[in-house]
């Protein structure tokens, strides 16, 4: 296992709110933030666009936060926060390792469902952050990275590190991809097939192609 590098939740941008309802009121603000960054990019969305979804004006946002683009950081590094968290979570039940592979994926679909929007706008707009945040979070996502690619060499050994991070990377952007999307599909029948197409994909690495494919 890699070595954590963690970040303290209160190291993150912005002061937490003191009261119950402030701590309420910051989440919600974070949560309109991050739908509409998703929706409408970090540029296109305003302080009085998050404030009118949250019901309160564009300026009493400056109580929670410092800026637009301190918002864009919490939201950034929180997301990279609790995906590593995540991996850690799975990782200390030292199970073997196609075990701990197949929890990983497990949880990877349940955060995606539950969070997507967090993470797509982790995706879009990092460029966006300053280069003292860019390089916390980039460093938060080193470790992860590094994580996912360790586990999946135990499982597949004829694979390189440089193969096992692309696949990783392929996987990643499969359930982003399939977590945005409008569906009448049950939420659990979705992460059913988000599960089955992941591990089947990663399971597949360095195996034979299928009789049709060798005959094409």
């Amino acid at each position: 296992m890699v070595e954590s590098e963690t970040v303290p939740i209160d190291e993150l941008a912005g002061s937490p709110a003191k009261t119950k309802k402030g701590v309420r009121r910051r989440a919600e603000i974070m949560a309109a933030a991050a739908d509409l960054f998703r929706a409408r990019g970090f540029r296109a969305t305003s302080l009085d666009d998050i404030g009118a979804v949250v019901g309160v004006s564009g300026p009493a946002i400056y109580r929670y936060f410092n800026s637009k683009h301190e918002l864009l950081s919490v939201l950034v590094e929180e997301a990279a926060i609790t995906w590593r968290a995540t991996v850690d979570q799975v990782l200390n039940q030292n199970t073997p390792p196609l075990v701990t592979l197949e929890c990983l994926i497990d949880a990877a679909v349940t955060l995606e469902l539950a969070s997507g929007n967090l993470r797509s706008v982790y995706q879009q707009e990092f460029r966006l952050l300053d280069d003292a945040d860019r390089r916390r979070v980039a460093r938060i996502d080193r470790v992860t990275m590094a994580e996912w690619v360790n586990l999946l060499c135990e499982v597949r050994p004829t694979l390189t590190d440089e193969e096992a991070r692309a696949a990783v990377m392929m996987i990643d952007g499969l359930l982003r991809s399939v977590s945005s999307w409008h569906t009448s599909i049950e939420p659990e029948h979705l992460a059913r097939v988000m599960k089955d197409m992941a591990l089947g994909g990663l399971l597949a690495l360095g195996q034979s192609p299928p009789i049709a494919m060798e005959s094409a």
